[in-house]
């Protein structure tokens, strides 16, 4: 094992100049800090430090080694302010940018207000925007983000995820027909959104449906609300029809063909110290996820039509 007593000492000893002003800064015997730079030197066999009655002077080996022990000093001291944030309650401003709409305003924003209740020192800065902000330049703590991460310069860590599925009222079902195929919504009054086409898997093959009907809206709730008034088929993420699952104002069709899911990432800059306060909001976050996300329902749950039915 590594013997790193001394460094302290040698360290603040080189940064001073002196012996007698190290130990006077660590509050030590200027007898303590010689023995302990003196055993640095028996244990590696060299001098790292000539003295004489004016100055000191590193030598060759000094200077190397001092390149390597103010890491080793460095590491300890954001260690020892990590440990010391453990114990104190979370204080100080948080910004954070989250995804708008549904995700945003009702899942995760209602929890970082949990966060801000229990931690009236927190002050929290909340941005919900579809934008990709510049949390370095903009100044942001953390960001929760959808799909595929693109920046390697951001640490990352998976919240939860959700599908985009196919949802219909159960009197248009029965007026129209189930679809037992993506080639069967085409004749159906497929009510559109963002997405110029619905990519459709099964895990074997892949289906692009362009959906074509009198309804379009960028908003997933209002594209529920319209479906579950039996206007026709909507794709929507999860969480958007989740509340009219629950309730039987909506069905899931085409269940087989809908399994891919959409990560949810917690991202912030990766290389810095993260203040305990920040920590903390994050791993709220995280815990709140922690069993799944709040939206899922299980097909029995759900009573998500397939062919079968």
């Amino acid at each position: 094992m590594v013997d790193i007593q001394g460094v302290v000492e040698f360290v603040r000893v080189v940064e001073t100049g002196s012996f007698t002003v190290a130990a006077r800064q660590l509050r030590r015997s200027k007898s303590y800090v010689s023995q302990q730079v003196a055993r640095i030197e028996d244990r590696l066999g060299t001098r790292l430090l000539l003295r004489t009655t004016r100055k000191l002077a590193l030598t060759e080996a000094g200077e190397l080694y001092l390149r390597y022990a103010r890491q080793v000093v460095r590491q300890l001291e954001e260690g020892e302010e990590r440990v010391r944030d453990f114990e104190r309650s979370p204080r100080g401003p948080i910004r954070v940018s989250l995804v708008d709409g549904g995700l945003g305003e009702w899942y995760l924003a209602p929890e970082l207000v949990r966060f801000a209740a229990a931690n009236p020192g927190v002050r929290v800065e909340l941005d919900l925007s579809s934008r990709l902000v510049d949390l370095i330049g903009e100044g942001f703590d953390f960001a929760v983000r959808v799909g595929e991460l693109e920046d390697s310069s951001l640490k990352a860590r998976r919240l939860t995820s959700f599908r985009y599925g196919l949802y219909a009222a159960p009197a248009y079902l029965e007026r129209h027909g189930l679809p037992a195929s993506p080639a069967d919504l085409r004749p159906h009054n497929c009510l559109s959104g963002a997405a110029a086409r619905w990519r459709l898997g099964n895990g074997t093959e892949v289906a692009d449906v362009i959906p074509r009907g009198n309804w379009h809206s960028k908003s997933g709730q209002v594209l529920v609300a319209a479906a579950a008034q039996g206007l026709g088929i909507v794709r929507v993420a999860s969480f958007y029809a989740a509340e009219a699952l629950a309730s039987g104002a909506l069905v899931e069709v085409l269940h087989e063909w809908t399994r891919a899911l959409t990560p949810v990432w917690i991202v912030h800059p990766s290389g810095r110290h993260v203040p305990h306060r920040v920590q903390c909001a994050m791993r709220h976050l995280l815990e709140a996820f922690r069993h799944g996300p709040p939206w899922d329902r299980s097909a029995a749950a759900i009573g998500h039509l397939s062919q079968s039915c």
